[in-house]
């Protein structure tokens, strides 16, 4: 009896033992291990970063099993006044200036060429140089619709046309003027595109190249004289107010510019059609872009018809104005399939509520040359004048 008493107060003992030193060590080994989980989490971060830094998100995300939506390629943020801009804004040089933000598609590869050899090779762009990159805009995107509205566009094709097409007595039937007259384009000078890397095109210099100017004959002034030009040369009767309504202070450009269309249809009661002509911003990256599309052999830009609406208020007839949009944009699509961009659609009015007619013509983007928006101004107008002979 005696040895089993003792057996059994010594396997009690080991159990004791036992429990005790695993109850005591365990909270510790759990200590270590959240410790040792949250520096793996830490450095595994780390690494993360830099993985996506060298790989890109969509590469990442699909090593691990992940995947990223995508963005459809018309979507972005367009500002046509520096209120508009949201504060948290990157990108200051579009502060004061038209800019339509986007996520373009990326350019497709191409076929392997015989390595060039210019007379200097560019290893690196200037520090502090902007690259400028050439685009095609032109999308099967019809529209692009920021509003609340649903549009229809087989419904504004098939609507009555709410202008007259013809003005008596060689009076004025058109009106073209500039809210932001000082928007100018870029001198390109330097012309990598031969030989520079990721289709670079040129480059600027941020600081010495100004996308704004006093000048008339440098700025979108100059472009709406080839469109005034070329649209009375088709026998369309039109004339150009060639003020910068942006000149003295550019928050007040759509005041003064309001009142300039009160005093012209007063002075011009045949006046029908009034083309607010404007010039783009667009960047892609760290890039700006250059719309960019060669017609009939000419190298031009591209312009985009933007179209207001009444959710803010006080432009119950907004429609109409898509009616004639519409009917412009599809005179250019027939014409010249890679003129236009997609037709935008704003929640603002821009003056375009004193005539059915009216419109707001970009021509071009900033990165442009003014040669290039001259020619895409001459091929729009021909696109309008057609656009008034099929309903005459």
């Amino acid at each position: 009896m005696k040895e089993q008493t003792k057996r059994r107060i010594k396997r009690i003992w080991k159990r004791f033992l036992t429990y005790a030193v695993t109850y005591a060590i365990l909270p510790l080994f759990c200590g270590m291990m959240v410790a040792l989980l949250f520096l793996i989490n830490s450095v595994g971060a780390t690494e993360a970063e830099a993985l996506f830094a060298a790989a890109g998100e969509k590469t990442v995300m699909a090593a691990v099993g992940a995947t990223l939506a995508e963005e459809p390629v018309d979507s972005g943020l367009y500002f046509l006044s520096p209120e508009l801009i949201p504060q948290n804004t990157s990108l200051p040089a579009l502060v004061g200036s038209a800019g339509y933000l986007t996520k373009l598609p990326e350019p497709k590869p191409e076929p392997e060429t015989e390595e060039k050899v210019p007379s200097v090779i560019y290893d690196a762009l200037p520090v502090g140089a902007t690259p400028v990159v050439r685009v095609d805009l032109s999308s099967p995107s019809y529209f692009i619709n920021t509003t609340k509205y649903t549009i229809d566009i087989e419904g504004a094709r098939n609507d009555a046309f709410p202008c007259p097409v013809t003005a008596a007595e060689e009076k004025p039937l058109v009106l073209v003027l500039h809210t932001h007259g000082t928007e100018c384009y870029f001198q390109d000078d330097t012309n990598l595109s031969d030989f520079a890397p990721e289709g670079v095109e040129s480059y600027f210099i941020e600081g010495e190249t100004s996308f704004r100017t006093d000048d008339p004959t440098r700025s979108v002034v100059q472009v709406g004289n080839v469109f005034t030009e070329t649209l009375t040369e088709l026998g369309v009767p039109a004339i150009h107010c060639t003020t910068m309504h942006d000149k003295d202070d550019f928050n007040d450009a759509y005041v003064n510019s309001a009142e300039t269309v009160k005093a012209m249809l007063a002075q011009y009661p045949s006046i029908q059609y009034v083309i607010d002509l404007h010039r783009d911003s667009v960047v892609r990256g760290e890039s700006w872009v250059k719309t960019y599309t060669e017609i009939e052999g000419t190298p031009s830009a591209q312009v985009m018809l933007v179209v207001g609406t009444n959710q803010n208020g006080r432009h119950p007839n907004w429609k109409q104005n898509l009616v004639v949009a519409t009917a412009f944009k599809d005179s250019m699509d027939s014409l010249f399939p890679s003129l236009s961009r997609s037709l935008y659609l704003r929640t603002a009015r821009f003056n375009q509520e004193y005539r059915p007619g009216c419109m707001l013509l970009e021509v071009g983007s900033a990165a442009n040359t003014l040669e290039e928006a001259e020619n895409a101004a001459r091929f729009a107008a021909r696109a309008f004048a057609q656009m008034l002979g099929n309903r005459s």
